[in-house]
Parts: structure tokens; C-alpha cells; sequence
């Protein structure tokens, strides 16, 4: 791989909270789902990754984040609402941002491509995750050069999504009426409960 000059670009101040005490918050609490993450980094082959569970394109929860990269691009699209995640969400389907430098990146995503670019990541990944029949959450995966999935990395990446959206639900207890707003994450906010309910 050729290296990439986006490396030598300015960088973002990263959100303030270290990937080291979230990764800890979410591992004690999201063991399995922190796992099957990690996992999924050597069999997808790529740098980073993001858990987000969402009750809406705008309310959403990160769950997990390998580090501030994944915390950062998380952020981005979801305040600015849009990007592969938010179309992987609402289309129920994968979504693919193979350069983020690309002009058609910039024309489908114009307001997360472009700080993506800059953040010095070259390819973004989002893979629906499931409960039943509906999507619940996404799993985000990034690259810091622009080199998309092949189709065995991409069948690898359906399958961790599929693993993961099981962790979740399996590893998320519900305190009381599940309706009320009593689910209990790695990150303690009720409204959780309104996307995996």
C-alpha cells in the first residue's frame, strides 16, 4: 500500500473522553459486543470501528468505539446527519464510502465526506445491525487509505454485524418496563431503550 499524504494533514481535536477509558467502560460492561468489535477489525482488515444503536437518523447512542477516530466519525455523522451510517440506518442497507476524497462521496455525503478527508481517513463502512426485522444500530468501520472491501471482507463484516446485534441485545439488561425508558448501557441513557425496544 502506497502511503497516504491525508496523514500529514491537520487533525480534528478529537473528542476529549480517551478511547482507552471508553474501550474499558464498554469491555466491563459490553464484554461480548467489545469482543466481536475487535475481532472484527483483523477480519475486515481495517484501522478502526464504531457500535451505534439509534432510535431515530438523529437520536443515537455510540456504544462502543475502538478509538477517537471511530468516537470522531461517529460524531460527525450523526450531528450533522449525514453519512454512510445514517444511510445504513435508514436504508436498511450497507453503505460504502471507498474515498472520501472522491467527488462522489463529497456529492452523496457533502457534510461528513469532506471532514472525514480531513480527520485522514480514506474509507468508511456502515453494516446495518439487526433484532428481528428491524434495524436497531449500526456497525461502522473505517480505513485510513481509500481502498474499499473486497467481497470476502464485506461477508466477513455482514456476518460480525450479525454477531454483534445478538451481543447487543443479549448484553443489555433491562431494569423494569422496557417501555419506560429502564435499559441500562454502557453509557447509562435511557433512550437506548426507544431503538433496541
Amino acid at each position: 500500500m502506497n502511503a497516504d499524504p491525508r496523514g500529514s494533514q491537520d487533525t480534528p481535536e478529537f473528542p476529549d473522553e480517551s478511547e482507552s477509558e471508553r474501550g474499558r467502560r464498554a469491555s466491563v460492561e459490553l464484554p461480548m459486543t467489545a469482543k466481536l468489535c475487535r475481532q472484527c477489525l483483523k477480519l475486515a482488515e481495517v484501522q478502526g470501528a464504531a457500535i451505534t444503536v439509534l432510535s431515530s437518523s438523529s437520536s443515537r447512542e455510540l456504544m462502543y468505539a475502538t478509538d477517537s477516530v471511530a468516537q470522531h466519525l461517529d460524531e460527525l455523522q450523526f450531528t450533522g446527519g449525514d453519512g454512510p451510517c445514517v444511510d445504513a440506518f435508514t436504508t436498511e442497507r450497507p453503505m460504502f464510502c471507498n474515498d472520501t476524497s472522491s467527488d462522489s462521496a463529497n456529492d452523496i455525503w457533502p457534510g461528513f465526506a469532506s471532514e472525514a478527508d480531513k480527520a485522514g481517513v480514506g474509507s468508511v463502512f456502515a453494516f446495518p445491525l439487526r433484532g428481528g426485522g428491524d434495524v436497531f444500530g449500526v456497525l461502522e468501520l473505517y480505513r485510513l487509505d481509500p481502498i474499499g472491501l473486497d467481497d470476502e471482507q464485506i461477508e466477513l463484516a455482514t456476518a460480525s454485524a450479525a454477531a454483534i446485534s445478538m451481543a447487543i441485545l443479549a448484553e443489555l439488561p433491562v431494569t423494569g418496563d422496557l417501555d419506560a425508558g429502564m435499559l441500562v448501557n454502557a453509557f447509562h441513557r435511557p433512550e437506548v431503550n426507544q431503538a433496541v425496544g
